[in-house]
């Protein structure tokens, strides 16, 4: 059996994130196991160690500050979950849960994060939405928009997790980079959309990740689908990008 722990999937669900784990576990049937979804919420407790795979979806700013406050009762289990080499996905400006530090500029308030990042983030008063287009270990390009007021701090021993192409709101410039990772297990982008619903090649990556085995390759129609809406989307913004330059 394969365990996915979705983290406050009532709390964390803009973009229609929840469907980023309903894709996941229609990609991991190719393997002919029974897939099993966990919610970890407030107030209800789950056993994190024993899953395969951690996800924590994009959420509003304030919404991502109590979600905070909630798991810190999680913090040793998911340094031992990540340590063992067990997946953790992470999206939106919820990344800023697992830096060090968290300063809202809006109310002048410093909050300690989780630490699992060697990074800080602030909440700024000024919301930035664009389309980015990234590139991940030379592989097919990774698309989506960030829309958030959170800005990133990486220190220099935080390694990142994309390298950006283009950003329509030039709040990003070319070749400079997004997100943060910790080794081939613990991955966190700003990028949203979900994203890994966006990407299909990603949504391979971290289905194989999870399994820990390489999958099948899918015929389902919904799979058809989203690799010819990654591909339309993908000339459009490869189209604007050509025409901003």
């Amino acid at each position: 059996m394969i365990t996915i722990v979705n983290a406050y999937p009532d709390y964390l669900n803009l973009y229609g994130e929840y469907s980023a784990v309903k894709l996941l576990e229609l990609r991991l049937r190719g393997l002919k196991q029974k897939v099993k979804i966990q919610e970890l919420s407030f107030g209800r407790y789950e056993d994190i160690e024993a899953a395969d795979m951690m996800y924590f979806s994009a959420g509003t700013e304030n919404r991502m500050l109590n979600v905070l406050e909630d798991v810190r009762r999680y913090a040793k289990e998911i340094r031992s979950f990540v340590d063992n080499g067990k997946l953790l996905l992470i999206s939106g400006c919820t990344a800023a849960v697992f830096c060090k530090t968290i300063t809202d500029e809006r109310s002048g308030r410093k909050y300690e994060g989780l630490g699992l990042f060697d990074a800080n983030a602030s909440i700024t008063p000024k919301r930035r939405y664009g389309e980015l287009i990234c590139s991940y270990n030379d592989g097919p390009k990774v698309i989506g928009p960030v829309n958030s007021s959170v800005d990133f701090s990486r220190n220099d021993g935080q390694e990142p997790l994309f390298t950006v192409l283009w950003d329509s709101s030039k709040r990003f410039s070319k070749g400079s980079t997004e997100g943060m990772k910790l080794g081939d297990n613990v991955f966190a982008s700003e990028i949203t959309g979900p994203l890994i619903c966006r990407n299909p090649h990603l949504l391979d990556l971290v289905a194989e990740k999870t399994a820990g085995v390489k999958l099948p390759e899918c015929s389902e129609r919904w799979y058809k689908e989203g690799q010819l809406a990654y591909e339309h989307t993908l000339n459009v913004l490869l189209s604007e990008a050509h025409m901003k330059e």
